[in-house]
Parts: C-alpha cells; sequence; structure tokens
C-alpha cells in the first residue's frame, strides 16, 4: 500500500478550488515573507515556495503568476491593513505609529528589496497606504473643503511622498527615537496640511 505524504492527502480531499482562495493566497504570502526575512528575493524560487508550502505546482499558478505577483500580493495586503490601522486609531499621532511601527516591523524584509528591481512597485504601495490616512485626515478636518479633485490629488500626493520617504528611510532602534520621530512627523501635519 503506497503511503502519501500528509499534503497528498490534503490535496486529494480539498482539489483546487474547495479550499478557500484566500487562505491559500495567505498561506503562500505568509511563507514568501518568512523567507524574505533571511534570504534576498532572487533566492526565493516557485520550486521553493511549493516545497515550503507542502503544495503542488498547480496550485501555485493557480494562485499566483510568478514570485512578483506574490510580493505585491503580500506587501499589498500588509500595507492596507496598516492604513486601516492607522484610520481606526484616536489621534493622528497613535496612528503615525502605525506607520512606524510596520516600517520597524518589515524593515530586514524592506532593505532586502530596497535595490531589487522592484522596489518601484512596493514604493507606490506604501505611498497609497499613506495617501489613504491623509485623505482621512483632510476629510475628518474640512469636510466641506472647497478643492478641485486634480488640486486636491495633488496636495494628498505631495505630503504622502514626503511622509512615506522619510518613514521607509527611518534607522531608528529605541523607543526614545520613535517618539522623536512621531512628533516630528505629527508636527509638521498638524502645522501644515490640517492647519486652520
Amino acid at each position: 500500500m503506497q503511503i502519501w505524504p500528509w499534503h497528498h492527502y490534503f490535496y486529494y480531499i480539498y482539489p483546487p478550488g474547495a479550499y478557500m482562495r484566500e487562505d491559500m493566497k495567505t498561506l503562500i504570502a505568509d511563507t514568501f515573507s518568512r523567507l524574505l526575512e533571511k534570504e534576498n528575493i532572487d533566492k526565493i524560487t516557485v520550486k521553493r515556495l511549493i516545497e515550503e508550502c507542502h503544495i503542488s505546482r498547480q496550485t501555485f499558478y493557480y494562485h499566483f503568476k510568478d514570485i512578483m505577483d506574490v510580493l505585491e500580493w503580500a506587501f499589498g495586503r500588509s500595507a492596507m491593513e496598516m492604513a486601516r490601522r492607522s484610520l481606526k486609531e484616536e489621534n493622528h499621532r497613535e496612528a503615525i505609529k502605525v506607520f512606524v511601527s510596520f516600517v520597524k516591523t518589515h524593515r530586514n524584509k524592506l532593505r532586502r528589496l530596497q535595490y531589487s528591481k522592484n522596489w518601484n512597485q512596493i514604493e507606490r504601495l506604501f505611498l497609497k497606504s499613506t495617501v489613504l490616512f491623509l485623505e482621512q485626515i483632510m476629510k475628518e478636518k474640512f469636510p466641506d473643503l472647497k478643492i478641485t479633485y486634480e488640486n486636491r490629488n495633488v496636495l494628498l500626493n505631495f505630503y504622502a511622498c514626503g511622509m512615506a520617504g522619510i518613514l521607509l528611510a527611518y534607522t531608528g532602534e529605541e523607543e526614545e527615537e520613535d517618539e522623536k520621530f512621531i512628533s516630528q512627523i505629527d508636527w509638521i501635519i498638524s502645522r501644515t496640511m490640517i492647519r486652520e
């Protein structure tokens, strides 16, 4: 009698499509993120992910086109979650803490990706999250602000690029450094963008 590895039984019981799509995507993305903590992206192959996740090649390609697709989905999910968490905070300072915490938590991955050909994608995703946060501030502070759609986008992107840039470049290690850095960003936003 042939004994199959456990993941073969799993694949037999839950064929492609039966297992929740998002759960499988999450498994692959989380495994990718774990590997990225320890090694450069060019060493993470589809074959490696398949082995680490105990899935078939068919299952991988059902959910993702390639490694870059995994990268974009994984980072995009994390960046959007960061934006959602920041919008739930009681004040701007606590919301900025969420961004700083994200950068510190993912520092190793961000450093590994910084000089890769996909860095522009990562910056765009981070920028998108920052725009969402600043857009919420604008809506709360100036619900009746008279501004054209084009000018609004320029304003949001101007501040988002500045905030995202200094966050991604931040290298502070101590909590005291974090607090000072957060205060500086909060001061800039409070005294300029949302000044009454």
